[in-house]
């Protein structure tokens, strides 16, 4: 079973999967990370020398890899929160994955986007000024896919750590 979490950026995908993965003794992988090491560059070298095209290119190349060659084992794998925006990836999470959405509200994602901002490609590029209207517009161009691919949507706004992780377990 390939447990996957997706959500928008800052929703807390790759620290609630590495402590999933802790609690239920089995492999963690991250997405972006993935690609980072096939790559040997960070992905905001990827986005700023080859481009967001080149990077979703990427981002399907290596999910469909990840999940063929894990497909009969126990692992938790956090997504990039763009990954869902194409077909073909929605597919493939829908096809051999558990996935969850990790659902926070806009002002939850606003306010800890700002604190992480340096680390964030996309975020980077958006201006203090139109950070809110940027950050919804993306949020509203990712949402479908998210919804359209997750097994189980779950609330984290106002939650701890462990009690996202509890409920996960509750529901796998």
């Amino acid at each position: 079973m390939i447990i996957a979490l997706t959500g928008f950026m800052g929703v807390g995908k790759t620290t609630i999967s590495e402590k999933l993965a802790k609690l239920i003794l089995c492999k963690h992988l991250d997405l972006d990370k993935y690609i980072e090491e096939s790559e040997n560059m960070s992905v905001s070298d990827i986005f700023a020398k080859r481009g967001e095209v080149y990077f979703r290119r990427m981002e399907t190349f290596a999910l469909r890899e990840i999940v063929l060659r894990n497909e009969n084992d126990i692992i938790v794998l956090s997504l990039g929160g763009g990954a869902l925006l194409s077909h073909e990836n929605q597919e493939i999470i829908k096809k051999y994955t558990y996935c969850i959405y990790l659902k926070a509200s806009l002002s939850t994602i606003i306010t800890r986007l700002r604190r992480a901002k340096k680390n964030r490609p996309i975020v980077n590029e958006i201006s203090e000024n139109e950070e809110e209207a940027r950050f919804k517009e993306l949020f509203e161009a990712r949402e479908e896919g998210y919804n359209n691919s997750a097994s189980f949507i779950l609330d984290v706004d106002n939650k701890s750590i462990r009690q996202i992780v509890d409920e996960i377990i509750a529901v796998i």
